[in-house]
């Protein structure tokens, strides 16, 4: 009697491209061997469920895969590499895309895009920080979040006040709110037990989060310290650039090294225009939409404060104003302020206020 022998199919050498749309509940997947689909299905949300089937259906080979960045973060992204798996993540907008692949917007349709860009050579994976610096960047940005949360309630106080015909006292109307302006708001005296109940819990939220962003800013400032204190130190040389926003610079830019030009950082930061060519018609639309919306947003705050500090930056302020609007002069501006902010964190060396 003749015994069969099968002979295990072994993939060394050999390439695969995986295409991942990940979800909270599940993901699509899309797998291409030598060219050709292999196939395209729907999984558990699990690395390893995904490994153990490359591991039984292509032993041996090669795996590259890469999924758009989003709401689940790197998590996946350092399991995948851990497990052998090649991954890299990217920028939704940087995945080539036709019109039909838009009109026809669907999981299994993403994932073939993901894997057949992987596949030839088109993504560009971002920069992907390590777990502790990414918790520290964390801490900058909650407070971030929790200012819009502050805005908002100074902005509830404000329409309630001017809903029921409230005046502001002069001494008051203006962005600061001192502890005096609080004073005077808790003694404000609704007509109804209802309108004082609604009027007391604005002012409470308000006090609420002011203490959540007091307290997340001594925190911020220990944990600078601890991390990197001279280059913290440092960075508050330059004009405009207070401890927090020191902070943010480090944990949003990390190795500054990482940005071979200033042309590089300030795409990253997202000051740079968009720019619309046909023939010999061009035009600058505004500010890129692509942008560390963060970071952007500090170094635009920092400049109104920077030309005010800074002679070199307001005389270069004041020559351009003339034939622009404030708003865009300042762009500029912020531009000049990332250059110098580049130079410290290069050179490690503290910056001298008015110099060109």
């Amino acid at each position: 009697m003749q015994t069969q022998v099968t002979k295990k199919i072994d993939f060394k050498g050999k390439d695969l491209f995986i295409g991942l749309d990940v979800h909270k509940k599940s993901w699509s997947v899309t797998i291409l061997v030598e060219g050709m689909e292999h196939r395209t299905f729907t999984q558990p949300p699990d690395p390893r469920t995904l490994y153990n089937y490359l591991q039984k259906m292509f032993p041996g080979g090669t795996y590259y895969s890469a999924y758009e960045a989003g709401f689940c973060g790197y998590g996946i992204h350092r399991a995948l590499n851990d497990l052998g798996i090649k991954n890299i993540v990217i920028n939704a907008a940087d995945i080539p895309s036709s019109q039909k692949d838009q009109l026809q917007k669907r999981d299994p349709v993403d994932s073939r895009k993901i894997a057949r860009a992987l596949e030839k050579g088109l993504l560009r994976a971002i920069h992907i920080f390590d777990r502790d610096m990414e918790e520290l960047r964390s801490l900058n940005r909650t407070r971030f979040y929790l200012m819009r949360d502050l805005r908002r309630s100074k902005n509830r106080i404000k329409s309630f006040l001017q809903y029921y015909g409230i005046s502001i006292p002069l001494e008051y109307d203006n962005s600061l709110w001192t502890l005096k302006y609080i004073d005077w708001l808790k003694q404000i005296q609704m007509k109804t037990l209802s309108g004082q109940d609604a009027f007391s819990n604005l002012i409470s939220s308000y006090e609420y989060h002011r203490e959540q962003i007091l307290a997340l800013s001594r925190q911020i400032r220990i944990r600078m310290r601890e991390y990197d204190n001279e280059l913290y130190n440092l960075l508050k040389t330059v004009s405009g650039i207070g401890p927090l926003t020191s902070s943010a610079l480090i944990t949003e830019l990390g190795d500054i090294n990482r940005f071979p030009h200033i042309n590089h950082l300030s795409s990253f930061v997202g000051l740079v225009p968009r720019v619309k060519q046909s023939g010999e018609t061009s035009y600058n639309a505004g500010m890129t939409f692509r942008c560390n919306e963060y970071l952007r947003t500090l170094l635009i705050e920092s400049s109104w404060q920077a030309i005010r500090l800074d002679p070199a930056l307001m005389q270069y302020y004041q020559q351009h104003i003339t034939n622009n609007k404030g708003q865009k002069v300042i762009i500029k501006v912020a531009r000049k302020l990332l250059n110098r902010i580049r130079y410290v964190m290069k050179n490690r060396q503290p910056y001298v206020t008015g110099v060109a």
